[in-house]
């Protein structure tokens, strides 16, 4: 027992006692302190000595106990009870019986301009009116709204505009993203706004119902974010459990009840204006009942109608204490009693509740802290970051590992606690030690020399002397195109020529020949130059190997006599000299790979061997679109990529160009696949660590 425990202290007079909803089989009982507008809950155990307490010696309290409950009470109880009154300011004098305690207490809890700005920053109110006497002279008006008539006309409206929206969700999903736009999402604004204000009218008229005073009403800002409230704390004094159900989910049933009639109507209406206001209510109540309010990990309805259910008031602050103490129990086995003693089911749902809470926080802060940044200009988006995740992650943190600092003597003296500290340590050892890194590099397989055999223009095969596997040497003759344009351009251009000269020949007998005689020989030098061209371009319809190899991917169906355009590619030929793959590393394994590198080129094919060969070369300079197309994931490659509107493909993160000689005979064809490179060695801490600066100092480039 502690000094201060040896004199009950005395309760303040104003307090009162109500009672509350039943939890476990037993009835709870709430203390209220109307100065403070707060509720306290306590056992029923608690509220028994509460009405014996009198300030006053120990053993006195301890015989009225005896005498008037028939029941012994140990002094750890009692001190347990005292601690709880003086640490929620329910008596008189504070613990120690020095008044002025009070006023250190204020002072410890008053906050200071930092700390005010960053909750106020995160979350304050603006209460905006007390409708207490308006709902109640507005009562009997929404009364026969809550009649179970008026539930089944809902209830039945739902199901079948559900129904009908199904058999005609084509047309629901396709006008969804048609109201992705600027007058669409003002539309969503303005249905939200109404949405929300009924959705609080719920919860004042089910509060008004119940016999709970609705004190204010108004405006919360979580990050700036217009949030309406209503203040039904009063609730707390409900003795019935479905009451303070129906009050926490009375504003997802308003929302659900014009979600599913919003839903019916659209189903019904033609296109036009009513429609799609019928779209926009039904999808905004759907979205904002089922994705947002029914999250019990936040203080939303979901979260006061499971506290509710649950019969737990402070859900989240006694889960989390629950969570820490099973937390230490299991790195440090303390063998120490928990905060609450709870049914053993209850205790593990709410030791659940409380990981599942801290993990999506975690995720959900992180993602505050990334809104944050780009919110605000790089500087102050920055620091606001670090604040961000100091405050609402760190210092979380932080504050256990205080915890764990005070309880040394006893974490040391546990065997589990050296269980943990090997784990622990082993842990670090293991992502700080090197490991052998793979690089996998998305590649084709190519042929350092392969020529695309197309026509030099629009043409009529003549003569074809190859098909798909013939060995060609270099400039054997491969097919013989004819084209009769081309021959018609020749002959009139040889005709022109002769013209030509013949004008110039007689020049000296024909005045009105000498007088054009420079343009005539200015338009003899263009037309034999122009059948220099076209002579040329005969040449090339005598098609030939430039190299040797192996003709591969020919036409199919081409014969003699068909005819052919210049952007119809008739065959390829590979070189049987070398083979190299090509591919994109990432820009965060570019340092790990060195020219000269073993490499195993793996095909996508899996009939196909591996081969093996050696870096040639890696590119200095990222790349700014992706040449070879088979790697983007807009092709079924394994490069992530889009397509820009010039048509180039654009990777979505740096990537350099990797090409590797390959040993053996070459592929008659593109083969796609990977490239294995065993990279320098790098521990996950490292990496982890050069992640984090390379995306400080690409974001401090202000």
């Amino acid at each position: 027992m502690t000094p201060d425990a040896v004199v009950l202290p005395e309760l303040r007079p104003e307090l009162t006692l109500h009672a509350g909803p039943m939890r476990f089989g037993d009835r709870n009982w709430v203390i209220y302190d109307p100065i403070r507008h707060r509720y306290f809950q306590v056992s029923h155990d608690a509220f028994a000595l509460l009405k014996l307490w009198k300030a006053g010696e120990i053993d006195v309290f301890r015989a009225r106990v005896e005498t008037q409950l028939d029941r012994c009470v140990d002094a750890s109880e009692i001190e347990a009870l005292t601690t709880f009154l003086f640490a929620n300011n329910l008596t008189l004098t504070p613990a120690g019986g020095d008044v002025l305690n009070y006023a250190r207490q204020i002072k410890r809890q008053h906050q200071g301009v930092w700390q005010r700005m960053m909750h106020q920053y995160l979350f304050f109110r603006v209460p905006l009116c007390r409708p207490h006497r308006f709902l109640e002279a507005t009562l009997p008006v929404v009364e026969p709204l809550y009649s179970r008539f008026m539930f089944w006309i809902v209830v039945v409206l739902s199901v079948v505009g559900l129904y009908l929206t199904a058999r005609q969700w084509n047309v629901f999903s396709a006008t969804f993203v048609d109201f992705l736009s600027p007058s669409g999402l003002l539309a969503y604004g303005v249905a939200l706004v109404a949405l929300k204000i009924l959705h609080e009218l719920g919860h004042a008229y089910t509060a008004t119902r119940a016999g709970v005073r609705v004190n204010t009403m108004g405006v919360a800002f979580m990050l700036l974010m217009p949030i309406l409230f209503t203040d039904v704390s009063d609730a707390s004094r409900l003795r019935s459990r479905q009451q303070k159900v129906a009050i926490a989910g009375a504003g997802m049933a308003v929302e659900l009840a014009i979600a599913g009639i919003a839903t019916f109507i659209w189903a019904f209406l033609p296109d036009g204006p009513m429609r799609s206001v019928a779209f926009v209510v039904a999808t905004t109540s759907w979205i904002l009942s089922l994705m947002i309010n029914l999250n019990p990990l936040m203080r939303f309805d979901g979260y006061y109608l499971l506290a509710d259910a649950w019969g737990i008031e402070n859900l989240q602050s006694r889960s989390f204490a629950i969570g820490r103490w099973k937390l230490r129990e299991a790195l440090f086995g303390l063998e120490a009693a928990p905060p609450e003693v709870f049914p053993i089911w209850t205790r593990f749902w709410l030791i659940v509740y409380a990981f599942a809470t801290w993990i999506y926080r975690l995720f959900l802060f992180i993602g505050i802290a990334l809104l944050v940044y780009h919110l605000f200009f790089k500087a102050a988006g920055l620091l606001l970051f670090i604040v961000e995740i100091f405050w609402f992650i760190g210092r979380p943190i932080l504050s256990e590992l205080s915890e764990w600092w005070k309880m040394k003597h006893d974490i040391a003296k546990r065997g589990s606690s050296w269980i943990t500290v090997l784990v622990f340590l082993g842990t670090l050892v293991g992502l700080s030690v090197p490991w052998s890194a793979t690089v996998y590099v998305p590649a084709v397989a190519v042929s350092s020399d392969a020529f695309e055999v197309f026509p030099p223009r629009s043409a009529r095969v003549v003569d074809l002397r190859f098909e798909t596997g013939t060995v060609a040497e270099a400039g054997m003759p491969l097919m013989t195109l004819a084209s009769p344009d081309l021959e018609f351009e020749i002959a009139a251009t040889k005709q022109k020529i002769a013209l030509s000269e013949a004008r110039l020949l007689r020049v000296a007998g024909d005045l009105r020949d000498r007088a054009t005689r420079m343009i005539t020989e200015q338009e003899l030098v263009r037309s034999q130059a122009k059948l220099v061209n076209l002579e040329k371009e005969r040449e090339r319809l005598e098609v030939v190997a430039p190299h040797a190899g192996v003709v591969t991917d020919t036409l199919s169906g081409l014969n003699v006599g068909d005819w052919v355009d210049a952007e119809t590619r008739i065959a390829r030929v590979v070189s049987t000299r070398a083979l190299e793959a090509h591919g994109y590393i990432h820009e965060d394994d570019v340092w790990k790979v060195d020219v000269g590198q073993a490499a195993v080129f793996v095909p996508e094919d899996p009939l196909l061997a591996s081969r093996r060969g050696r870096v040639g070369l890696v590119s200095e300079a990222g790349a700014e679109d992706l040449k070879i197309r088979y790697l983007s994931t807009v092709f079924g490659g394994a490069v992530p990529s889009d397509a820009g509107d010039d048509g180039e493909i654009k990777p979505r993160s740096g990537r350099y160009f990797l090409q590797v000689e390959l040993n053996g005979e070459p592929m008659q064809r593109v083969v796609r696949g990977t490239v294995l490179l065993d990279g320098h060695p790098e521990s996950i801490l490292p990496a982890a660590w050069r992640r984090v600066m390379q995306v400080l100092v690409r974001e401090m480039n202000f």
